[in-house]
């Protein structure tokens, strides 16, 4: 036996039993009188349908999988409340076979329910998929009849390798088994615990129960039979209110943690136990509303006991059947977790202090790093560029060696800076409109180099016609950089790195950009973590790995912080292909304001088209972006855009405005751009020329049609305006 949360349990074990949990703590030895049950007595007191109000009552309320055995822990009738990831693979190997009923394994399936009965304790297990239960026996006057066997849950979240490993031996989807073993919820080792004793209470309490309504005839089903389900449960209050609120029942566990006794708080409303606060919001009222809806409300809060003491609670509240004379009530458990809350609090705070320090070191570190980092860079260069004399083959071999790997170091401190801009939150984008086919061609060319001296050739494929996409184009080239240079790591000599862009199938709002190489491949348990922090992937390149694994990490970042997505395919010996979507720019999103304001469902709006050349000398990057602040403060920021950059850099620089103006509205923009744009070009720098043209808006249509005809004659007119530049040019 190994006691579970003291040693872990290996899954490739097959199920393995855990300690025994204390026995029934009430007469357990019953009169020897009764040691001779007759096969019908027996059946009558293994009756599935005397048991199936409780069982699923307690599967509801403790969210468990619950099923009755006969000693030889063969299911007898349904489990209730089946658990997903059991239901699923239950579903996909039928027949189930021998062994435990509740184990997913392989292996043999562990004999709980035969050794909860040989020793009159409850036993817990726990299969090769991380599903633990309990075996509680079921034992009159000495004579086994059974067990009630509990679980189908996680004591801990579920672990990637034990749900694949599962996937594999019962031919699962292992992708399908992880969703659905992502969205169960575990249930703490000490909530397990609690709850198998809680069931061996209420087990052995109803058992004893339906064993003197057999001799004493018949008593009241109802009452009889809830009430065993009170006594004895020390650690937890358990009661039931009526349909109106008001307490009905109370045990002695109740009495215990709210610190009233049955006399004080039968005929009283449960609100009662909540805080001032509680009430004022209406929480009680509304949980008790969920549970009617949802067939069961829990949640953690402030109880209050009678002497007005607070605690954290953990709060069940399940439906009754309906009673006839009162109405349907509720079953209402309440534990004390105050401690594990304190724990709880105490740490994420140590875990979010730790994180802090990693961060501010990471980032200290890597600020450190890069100034002696580039004073060896430029050091290197010089002596290579013959600055300080000429180098032997063998000095220029070794300063070449050199200088490799400090633009390595250089890569991994800007991977650095990066994962703790990521961590705090400053990892910010520029998007502008971008030519999707100019940048991959961009990146190719700085990566020719590296890909040359491995003998790997780089092929491009992408559509001269490709839309622009609204992306942050410094970002995106690291995107690309970061996977080819991935690619060229392990691909062998003579291998092909191909990068292709093209319109994302099924949805062109995106760009879909894709990185194939003839390397090694990634095996399929791995291209689920390559892109976690920190990732190192074996492989049969080895030694062409390098740097700290951050960044696929940080591509996965930079990639949703554009809203799109980014995945791999790859086999073993077959190499892999990454892909990422980003946006197509959008006129229509972008120019959003001025769509939805009162001007544009009068019928006008103005385009005005601002023309400047910079003269000779000027640092053209920062005045245009002065030049752009100038023109935002020009315009009404909810009614109108200055729309980005729509074409490639040239001697002429034009802006454009989409304004919620009519001719005379877009002469009034026009003017005071000149002046403000005057103003600032004090120097007089720059040659200016503004003009505006008014765009109907095409009455009777619908909005959707009117907003397509207006971006489409945007975009026509800005392609004219251009045109007519490079006639005059």
């Amino acid at each position: 036996m190994i006691p579970m949360g003291t040693e872990g349990v290996n899954a490739s074990d097959g199920s393995t039993p855990a300690a025994g949990m204390p026995s029934y703590d009430g007469k357990a030895e019953h009169d020897e009188s009764r040691t001779n049950l007759s096969p019908r007595v027996t059946a009558s007191l293994m009756d599935l349908e005397a048991w199936a109000e409780i069982l699923a009552t307690y599967g509801r309320t403790m969210r468990v999988a619950v099923a009755l055995t006969d000693p030889q822990g063969h299911l007898l009738g349904e489990c209730h409340n089946k658990q997903p990831l059991w239901s699923l693979v239950r579903e996909t190997k039928s027949p189930w076979g021998a062994g435990c009923p509740f184990c997913i394994s392989t292996y043999p399936s562990c004999a709980s329910v035969k050794e909860a009965l040989q020793s009159g304790k409850t036993m817990m297990a726990r299969d090769m998929a991380g599903l633990t239960h309990v075996a509680v026996p079921l034992v009159l006057g000495g004579q086994p009849l059974g067990a009630i066997i509990a679980g189908q849950v996680f004591d801990r979240y579920p672990e990637p390798l034990l749900v694949r490993h599962v996937a594999k031996a019962f031919g699962v989807s292992a992708q399908q088994l992880w969703d659905v073993a992502r969205k169960q919820r575990p249930v703490s080792s000490s909530v397990l615990q609690a709850s198998g004793d809680l069931l061996c209470a209420l087990g052995h309490a109803f058992l004893e129960q339906r064993y003197g309504k057999i001799l004493e005839a018949k008593l009241s089903a109802s009452n009889g039979r809830f009430r065993l389900l009170v006594e004895g449960v020390k650690d937890h209050a358990l009661f039931t209110i009526d349909s109106t609120g008001y307490v009905n029942s109370w045990n002695y566990g109740a009495e215990r943690l709210l610190d009233c006794v049955e006399a004080e708080i039968i005929g009283r409303h449960f609100c009662c136990m909540f805080t001032a606060d509680s009430m004022l919001n209406l929480v009680p009222e509304k949980h008790l509303q969920r549970a009617l809806q949802a067939g069961l409300a829990e949640y953690e809060g402030w109880c209050v006991t009678g002497t007005q003491k607070q605690f954290w609670a953990n709060v069940s509240i399940t439906p009754l059947l309906e009673d006839p004379r009162s109405g349907r009530g509720f079953a209402i458990i309440i534990q004390d977790v105050t401690q594990r809350r304190k724990i709880a609090v105490a740490l994420e705070a140590a875990r979010q202090e730790r994180t802090r320090l990693q961060e501010n070191f990471l980032s200290h570190v890597s600020h450190e790093l890069r100034t002696p980092l580039t004073a060896i860079y430029f050091f290197t260069t010089n002596v290579l560029d013959g600055l300080l004399g000429d180098l032997t083959p063998r000095q220029r071999e070794h300063l070449t060696f050199a200088l490799d790997n400090v633009k390595q170091l250089r890569n991994m401190v800007s991977d650095l800076l990066d994962i703790t801009r990521v961590a705090t939150h400053k990892l910010t984008l520029e998007p502008q409109l971008v030519s999707p086919v100019k940048l991959v061609a961009d990146v190719l060319s700085t990566c020719r180099t590296n890909a040359a001296a491995r003998n790997i050739s780089l092929r491009s494929i992408a559509a001269p016609s490709l839309p622009f996409v609204w992306a942050d184009p410094a970002r995106v080239r690291q995107i690309l950089i970061n996977l080819i240079d991935n690619g060229i790591k392990f691909t062998p000599n003579s291998g092909v790195i191909t990068v292709e862009a093209r319109l994302l199938a099924g949805d062109g709002g995106f760009v879909c950009v894709s990185v194939s190489d003839t390397g090694c491949g990634i095996s399929p348990e791995n291209c689920e973590i390559v892109f976690d922090r920190l990732a190192q992937v074996k492989s049969v390149a080895e030694t062409s790995r390098s740097g700290l694994g951050l960044g696929l990490f940080i591509s996965r970042e930079l990639v949703s912080r554009h809203g799109g997505r980014i995945w791999v395919e790859s086999q073993l010996g077959h190499g892999s292909t990454f892909y990422f979507t980003i946006p197509v720019f959008s006129l229509a999103k972008l120019c959003a304001p001025v769509f939805a304001a009162p001007t544009f469902k009068e019928g006008l709006v103005s385009l005005i088209a601002v023309d400047m050349v910079t003269i000779a000398g000027t640092a053209r990057e920062g005045i245009l972006l002065e030049i752009h602040r100038v023109l935002e403060r020009c315009i009404h920021a909810g009614q109108d855009v200055v729309l980005p950059p729509m074409t490639d850099v040239g001697p002429v620089e034009t802006f454009f405005v989409l304004a919620s103006a009519d001719a005379s509205g877009s002469a009034v923009i026009a003017t005071r751009i000149s002046r403000e744009l005057k103003s600032f070009d004090n120097a007089a720098k720059l040659n200016l020329e503004v003009s505006s043209t008014t765009i109907p808006v095409a009455p009777g249509h619908s909005r959707e049609d009117q907003i397509k005809e207006v971006t489409v004659r945007v975009e026509q007119l800005i392609q004219s305006h251009f045109s007519a530049k490079k006639r005059l040019k």
